[in-house]
């Protein structure tokens, strides 16, 4: 009796693969290249906005400065800039700042550039207030917001006027109220100009009527809080 075929093996042997040691290297190569090519189009900018920022580093800043009624008195927001002079408000319209990080200034009075209403001007903020700001800015990122204190304790930047002085400089002391809000121009130094004639190098300042007393008027022109956003950061 012959013997029947014999039954094909169940262990088949498998195709042999295409893919060579030489060709998955092409390939590993080929997405590295894509990478490093993606990575030198963005150049150092991506690293820059991941990490904190640095002192020295030069940061694009978008802000609101608040006194401490919680008015905002000189923004980088136009719809926050409109909406409070619809309301009566005075604030002032600023493109952002450029300030650099934890780096300490020594001149008396920063001169920005902002928009009154229908006036070009400068607003004033001083020396402790820019120190401040940029002390602030130190370890914050691209786009991250931040709300920091203006406050000086050691110089609250308050005066006092006399009726007499009140009256010429803005109107009679019986037409104000407490609280009541004024642009005033300032000199290259934190106090208010009372007599005729006007600094060549004049800025704008807002300031507010604190308290009513028999012998003036005590006025403070320092604010609270400075909301901070980072637009852009260069390492310089």
């Amino acid at each position: 009796m012959k013997p029947n075929n014999k039954e094909k093996s169940t262990d088949k042997k498998k195709k042999a693969s295409t893919w060579t040691g030489t060709k998955i290297a092409l390939v590993v190569f080929g997405v590295l290249f894509v990478i490093f090519m993606v990575v030198s189009s963005l150049g150092i900018s991506w690293l820059t906005s991941m990490k904190g920022s640095a002192a020295g580093d030069m940061a694009t800043v978008g802000y609101t400065i608040y006194d401490d009624q919680n008015r905002p008195i000189v923004t980088t927001n136009q719809k926050l800039y409109n909406d409070t002079l619809n309301k009566g408000g005075t604030v002032f319209y600023s493109n952002p700042l450029q300030v650099q990080v934890n780096v300490t200034t020594m001149t008396n009075v920063t001169k920005v550039p902002v928009q009154y209403q229908q006036y070009q001007t400068y607003f004033g903020l001083f020396r402790d207030e820019m120190n401040l700001i940029s002390a602030g800015l130190s370890g914050m990122k691209v786009n991250e917001q931040k709300r920091i204190s203006l406050v000086m304790p050691k110089d609250p930047l308050e005066t006092q006027v006399t009726a007499e002085q009140f009256a010429l400089l803005i109107k009679p002391v019986n037409e104000t109220h407490v609280n009541e809000q004024f642009a005033l121009a300032l000199a290259d130094h934190p106090m208010i100009n009372l007599d005729n004639t006007t600094p060549a190098d004049q800025y704008l300042r807002t300031f507010y009527v604190k308290e009513i007393t028999p012998e003036g008027l005590d006025m403070k022109y320092g604010y609270s809080t400075m909301d901070l956003q980072i637009l852009s950061l260069k390492t310089l």
